[in-house]
């Protein structure tokens, strides 16, 4: 990558990983907590783990879903909600993905929304990284998040397809540079 329009190209082609992907995991949690199935957000949680190989790139996911629902919880100021009570880790270490659908369907957000924002954070959170590592300007940058949000905003999202049976993690090529990027000697950004 070495320019916007690289970025922009490679992160519209990331936008069909997330919704193959983190995008189902966030719609099964969103459900699961709905329907109180706690078993089922279990396995989703051991299923996400296996899509997440590269060790640095796994405790990530932990610690930022960790933080994520924390935050949730910290704004209902002691009267967390009910469903707070359903998730069985008490250190509440669930995968961002999960953390995602569950909060959003702890606070009764739509899902539809859910998926907008969380695929918008994402692409955000890499726009931010490609501003440092190629570098771009704060320009540029910004006219690649809008372009990419106008993209979203305009891309069909159909929530029943979004099932296990449809998942497809299938990227060794970056499986194994995360792997690589965990033993290098100087890195610019934590994975």
């Amino acid at each position: 990558m070495r320019s916007a329009a690289d970025v922009e190209a490679i992160l519209l082609a990331y936008m069909d990983v997330y919704i193959q992907t983190d995008l189902i995991f966030v719609k099964q949690a969103y459900e699961a907590i709905r329907r109180n199935d706690t078993e089922a957000i279990e396995t989703l949680q051991s299923y996400y783990s296996a899509t997440k190989p590269a060790s640095e790139l796994h405790a990530a996911s932990l610690k930022t879903g960790r933080s994520l629902l924390l935050g949730v919880r910290n704004l209902y100021a002691g009267q967390a909600p009910e469903s707070f009570g359903r998730l069985k880790d008490p250190a509440m270490m669930y995968h961002y993905a999960l953390a995602y659908g569950l909060s959003a369907a702890i606070m009764e957000l739509p899902f539809h929304e859910t998926a907008q924002t969380y695929m918008y954070a994402g692409l955000a959170s890499l726009v931010s990284v490609a501003t440092r590592i190629i570098p771009l300007g704060q320009n540029e940058s910004q006219l690649v998040l809008f372009r990419l949000g106008r993209r979203l905003s305009e891309l069909e999202i159909d929530d029943q397809e979004l099932t296990l049976e449809k998942m497809n993690t299938f990227s060794p090529g970056l499986e194994i540079a995360s792997m690589a990027h965990e033993t290098l000697y100087t890195r610019l950004c934590m994975s």
